[in-house]
């Protein structure tokens, strides 16, 4: 008796005992998946900076599965955020642990021990990283950072340009680094290169006031660095209408100039020396020479040789924390025609400007110039007479991307031609479209430019048409293309390849014409 009810109390043993793991085995396949249910939270929560609210879900979701990976990596985001240096370390070190391969903990990690200066234990955290994906976005600045604390400067750069910055900051961070390594490797042009950089990149940024420092701190030796650079260029064209000959039209006097010839190949050449001679955090001046020369091989009394002198300063700072630029620059071009001593025309020009970088993608300039120009009119009637006072106003604005390798260009322009002769003075209109872009890896930069000029002259014309003077005012509508290709080469070299596209319509055919030129040449900077 005994016996048959212990039996009957171990049957119900061995069925409560299977009912029970039954239920736990069901209640673990139902916790993971609860987990995760409190770690999405816990992210969208940690998202919104509700770092208290998603602690709360990440401890849930740990006490359901304590081996929760993303769970883990979070709450050592949240920690940091919440400045628990102890609990961020223990939970991302535990992540890691159990799962070694995870780029994410592994990198975020090595920040977090780089935030804590502990770099000689982030920077194999780093490599790792770099071994898996290399483009990780800034893990090139923080290797580059680990690198110039060791003085391993050319290492540092290397990083530090090949750096993927998730945001503006850490491009200005990046950058701010890059300028440093160039310091200590006694490349002060260039630091001084990067640190304006920083400045234009985002000028809101508090990084800002530290690289006006740096800037300061650079201005000591940066006096000692190279102020002097040139321009050597040399290449071969073809002019399809070197004389300006008009279009082809039943008015006697386009006849007769057509009859000319006005088409001819030919070699260019030109050079530019420029000198900064004042260079201080704030201010800038340069003076430059430029010559250059045309040789057409078939009509050689339309050489063309120019010589302009120039000097110019800028003065830069801030307004609103928007860096500007402020300045005038002041030229003087001698040209002739065929003959080198013999002046075809002399311009005099000044030309204020003010660049304000609202951005690093916008920059607007606005700008006024003054020209006299003073051509050589012997031997013409008085109304002919092209000495000229020019005034003129106008604006651009630059949408820059990718650094300025990319970039779109608007503009507007008025002036006004005052001549002493009433056949030449005018008011017109220019408007500017231009366009850049790089291909980097080639070396490569594609540029189009587009002007667009109304000219409206003030008198009727006193000679043409020839067969009723004095009774058509001429109106010039003057589109200009120009399409550039240039290829970077060694040794500071590039060439470049230009197709010129220039057609003028005119009330008077005399001045219809259009004309293109094509040309390649090779220039050296120095």
């Amino acid at each position: 008796m005994r016996r048959r009810c212990l039996r009957r109390w171990g049957t119900v043993f061995v069925l409560f005992a299977i009912l029970l793991s039954r239920m736990v085995s069901d209640a673990w396949a139902e916790e993971p998946a609860e987990a995760i249910v409190y770690t999405d939270r816990a992210i969208i929560a940690y998202e919104e900076r509700r770092y208290a609210d998603a602690l709360e879900e990440l401890w849930e979701a740990l006490r359901l599965d304590p081996d929760n990976v993303e769970a883990l990596y979070y709450q050592g985001l949240v920690s940091i955020a919440l400045d628990r240096s102890d609990d961020a370390q223990d939970a991302l070190e535990k992540a890691r642990a159990l799962d070694p391969t995870d780029v994410d903990v592994a990198f975020q990690l090595g920040v977090f021990l780089f935030n804590q200066q502990q770099y000689e234990k982030a920077d194999p955290l780093f490599r790792e990283v770099l071994r898996a994906q290399p483009q990780y976005p800034n893990l090139g600045y923080y290797l580059g950072v680990i690198e110039y604390r060791q003085q391993h400067y050319q290492e540092a750069l290397g990083f530090l340009r090949a750096n993927v910055p998730s945001d503006a900051t850490f491009n200005q961070l990046a950058r701010f680094y890059i300028g440093l390594a160039m310091s200590a490797s006694g490349s002060l042009a260039e630091a001084r290169a990067e640190v304006e950089e920083i400045i234009r990149i985002q000028p809101l940024s508090p990084l800002v006031t530290s690289a006006q420092r740096f800037r300061e701190l650079l201005e000591p030796t940066y006096k000692g660095a190279r102020r002097f650079e040139g321009e050597l260029r040399l290449g071969y064209f073809y002019d399809d209408n070197v004389a300006v000959v008009p279009s082809a039209s039943a008015d006697i006097v386009a006849q007769d100039l057509r009859a000319r010839k006005h088409r001819s190949d030919g070699e260019l050449g030109s050079l530019r020396l420029a000198y900064t001679w004042l260079q201080t955090a704030d201010w800038e001046a340069t003076a430059s020479y430029t010559f250059s020369q045309t040789w057409n091989n078939h009509l050689s009394n339309f050489n063309i040789q120019s010589h302009t002198g120039s000097i110019g300063g800028t003065y830069r700072n801030t307004v609103n924390r928007m860096p500007f630029f402020a300045g005038i620059e002041v030229a003087d071009a001698f040209v002739s025609l065929d003959n080198p001593t013999h002046k075809f025309v002399n311009v005099v020009s000044a030309q204020p400007f003010f660049s304000l970088a609202e951005n690093f993608s916008h920059l607007t300039s606005l700008f006024v110039r003054f020209q006299h120009k003073d051509f050589d009119d012997q031997g013409i009637p008085p109304e002919e007479v092209r000495d000229a006072r020019n005034y003129m106003a106008g604006f651009t604005h630059t949408i820059r991307f990718a650094e300025d390798r990319h970039f779109i260009r608007l503009g507007y322009q008025f002036d006004v031609d005052d001549a002493e002769g009433r056949n030449w003075s005018y008011q017109g209109h220019r408007a500017l479209v231009g366009a850049q872009y790089t291909i980097s890896e080639w070396g490569v930069r594609l540029r189009y430019d587009f002007d667009l000029h109304w000219r409206f002259y003030w008198h009727p014309n006193s000679l043409l048409p020839v067969d009723r003077p004095n009774t058509v005012r001429r109106r010039d509508f003057e589109p200009r293309h120009l399409v550039s290709v240039a290829k970077d080469l060694p040794y500071n070299m590039v060439v470049l390849v230009d197709f010129l596209l220039d057609d003028n319509n005119s009330r008077l055919d005399a001045f219809n014409y259009d004309r293109q030129v094509v040309s390649v040449s090779l220039a050296w900077r120095f």
